[in-house]
């Protein structure tokens, strides 16, 4: 599976501004859709965008354009990961990111970029032009580099991917992250530790996982297995019952349950007061046809269920066809087991947006009344 890029090219229009006003500060985010997006092994595919409207939900600050002002921490990350319905904790050592990630997790990877990076790891187009310009007009600033966060993950196909979300996800080239040795990714989790006098690369790592896939275990020191002890047949004890274990709910199960968790006595009310007001609106007209033009008119317009509608396809239909490719399952030949992968991911993507209309999300004109 590749390691799809959430760019923070298009993370708003500040990528769009010119000179000194260029302000790129959606890095931390940015990558937090990246990790969490993988971590779930693709049954949610979040934009940079997304990461950024996480962001400003889950700390209460606002990203505003042309201002260096949207910097994060990890601390923030981890807020801002649950917002975005993973789970990020600090990794308690280097091998423990590892097993982590071995395991599907995804490593938000805090960086001082490029200090010390191994040499050859292609990073970006964009910060090939950040150092051309440095070295051109101030070396000591490159050398200095720039704080930065970034993400990775692991998977027996293609190895260590790492990902720097100033990629661009709309080039082929730059869309999906850097394969790199394990060697290497630690080398560029080092270039903190000095930066930040970290005790170790470890503490710039945080371990992400999401409910889509089991969870992740701790790494702990293995204890031998005690040397079973000889016990003649007669007195031979009864075998021990298997107990079932706990299943994981799969990402469909997950938003079935949010969906239950709704209040539903608020959602009927706000679908009474929209019919009052539709049911209103018609009566200021005549005619049986312009009265029912003006009530659908103001069901679309206060409710937006066509957005709700249009935007529950598109997910689907994009995260249905990012799983597949991921998966390398030819899109002409689906069948069987790859059928239902692919049908889960895309109908759980469905119902994320299902959830956050009912539950009066601003972009979309449910209101809370």
């Amino acid at each position: 599976m590749r390691y799809l890029v959430a760019s923070q090219l298009y993370a708003d229009s500040e990528a769009q501004l010119k000179g000194s006003k260029q302000i790129l500060d959606d890095c931390t985010w940015s990558s937090c859709a990246a990790a969490t997006s993988w971590a779930s092994g693709y049954a949610v595919t979040y934009t940079a965008a997304q990461g950024v409207a996480a962001f400003e939900k889950a700390t209460g600050r606002k990203d505003k354009q042309g201002v260096s002002d949207a910097g994060g921490s990890l601390a923030e990350a981890v807020k801002v990961i649950a917002q975005l319905g993973g789970k990020a904790r600090y990794a308690k050592s280097w091998d423990d990111a590892v097993n982590a990630a071995k395991q599907g997790a995804a490593l938000l990877v805090w960086v001082q970029q490029p200090v010390a990076y191994p040499v050859g790891v292609r990073i970006s187009a964009w910060h090939d032009r950040w150092h051309k310009w440095w070295t051109k007009t101030n070396p000591a600033h490159l050398r200095a580099g720039y704080g930065h966060m970034t993400s990775a993950g692991w998977c027996e196909d293609h190895g260590w991917q790492w990902a720097c979300p100033t990629r661009d996800e709309k080039v082929s080239a730059e869309k999906y992250g850097v394969q790199l040795s394990e060697e290497q990714l630690r080398q560029i989790a080092n270039s903190k530790v000095a930066a930040k006098k970290l005790k170790a690369d470890y503490k710039a790592l945080l371990i992400v996982t999401h409910p889509a896939r089991a969870t992740v275990p701790t790494v702990t020191a293995v204890k031998p297995e005690p040397v079973a002890a000889v016990v003649p047949v007669q007195q031979a004890a009864p075998a021990p019952v298997a107990q079932p274990q706990p299943k994981t709910p799969s990402a469909v199960e997950i938003q079935l349950e949010a969906l239950k968790r709704l209040d539903w006595a608020s959602v009927g009310g706000r679908a009474l007061n929209a019919a009052s007001g539709a049911a209103a609106a018609a009566a200021k007209v005549k005619g049986a046809g312009a009265k029912m033009i003006a009530f659908l008119k103001y069901i679309k317009d206060e409710t937006r269920l066509d957005s709700i509608a249009v935007d529950f396809v598109k997910t689907f239909v994009t995260v249905s066809i990012s799983v597949a490719l991921g998966l390398g399952i030819p899109l002409l030949d689906v069948s069987g087991g790859d059928f239902r992968t692919i049908l889960s991911a895309g109908l759980a993507s469905g119902l994320q947006i299902v959830v956050k209309a009912l539950d009066t999300s601003p972009d979309y004109g449910l209101k809370r009344k």
